[in-house]
């Protein structure tokens, strides 16, 4: 009688968890076929291939390839030629959680031009007034309200994926990208269409605050609908962003560039300003995620929209 029961020793199985191995697909060189550690070593190094199922087989293995692991950077280098920091938890979770996105997301990407010169005009007439509170808006701030709107406009991109369904939320909350000198958090406003710009802005600067005094609760970066990463503040002109799951959607700003158009035989500059939409291909197409920076161009270009 034939048995179905992988024979492998406590090592070979230690080691088949680590490097996410199949034991069912593997050849044991042990006795009687029991699989050991220079087995896994040899799928590590390719040399190993998984056993073919036979003929009257009923149970059906997966038949995805096993790739080795990415060899350790230190095999490259000589030991007293760099120094070692050993990752912190954040900085562990964040590989992790980007790992996992880039190989089981895929991502599509949509680049659109916004012109910048009604929102600027917009902020220098509204700033002065909060001088006495000594607030301030960003433009970040007034993207995040623009990016609400345009999500409460074209719902089909405030979403997540589940597998079996797709998430419409009811509310735009938004994770704002926060760079850490341990990482990225990614702080979330709530229902960022139902508040203010002042609201949101005060809100902005407040879990900045906090997540870089690390004293964010979890409730406060986990989960949301939709995230924005703006690094036009250090010049980056255009970029893609890796979406945050279980967000479906991440809206990459870069900074305000100069351009120059011929008008009637007179130079005239205007500010530009290239943002870059990253899609969860599962649950949002590309026309959809056009439609979304359509909407999104006509709140940052037509700013009075944004009080309505």
């Amino acid at each position: 009688m034939s048995s179905n029961r992988i024979i492998a020793s406590p090592l070979a199985h230690h080691l088949s968890k680590q490097a996410q191995i199949d034991l069912s697909q593997v050849t044991g060189s042990g006795p009687h076929g029991r699989i050991i550690k220079r087995d896994i070593d040899a799928v590590l190094r390719g040399e190993n291939h998984p056993r073919l199922a036979s003929a009257d087989t009923t149970t059906n293995h997966s038949n995805t390839a096993i790739k080795p692991p990415l060899t350790d950077a230190r095999a490259f280098y000589a030991s007293d030629d760099y120094d070692e920091q050993k990752l912190d938890s954040m900085r562990a979770a964040i590989a992790t959680r980007l790992s996992q996105s880039t190989q089981q997301i895929p991502h599509i990407y949509l680049t659109r031009r916004l012109s910048l010169d009604a929102l600027l005009a917009y902020r220098a007439t509204i700033n002065p007034q909060l001088e006495d509170s000594g607030e301030k808006i960003s433009i970040n701030d007034l993207v995040l309200k623009a990016a609400a709107l345009a999500l409460m406009e074209v719902p089909e991109v405030n979403v997540s994926f589940a597998d079996d369904a797709i998430l419409h939320h009811h509310h735009a909350d938004i994770g704002v990208a926060v760079a850490l000198p341990n990482g990225l958090i990614t702080p979330i406003i709530r229902k960022c269409d139902e508040k203010s710009i002042r609201q949101i802005a005060l809100e902005v600067k407040d879990m900045a605050a906090r997540a870089a005094e690390k004293r964010l609760k979890p409730h406060e970066y986990e989960g949301g609908s939709f995230s924005i990463s703006n690094l036009g503040m250090f010049g980056i002109e255009q970029f893609t962003a890796v979406i945050n799951p279980p967000q479906a959607a991440i809206l990459a700003v870069g900074c305000a560039t100069t351009d120059w158009h011929n008008v009637n035989g007179n130079m005239v500059s205007q500010q530009m300003m290239r943002v870059t939409l990253s899609c969860d291909h599962r649950a949002i197409d590309g026309a959809v995620g056009a439609q979304f920076l359509a909407a999104l161009a006509a709140y940052i270009e037509n700013p009075l929209l944004l009080t309505i």
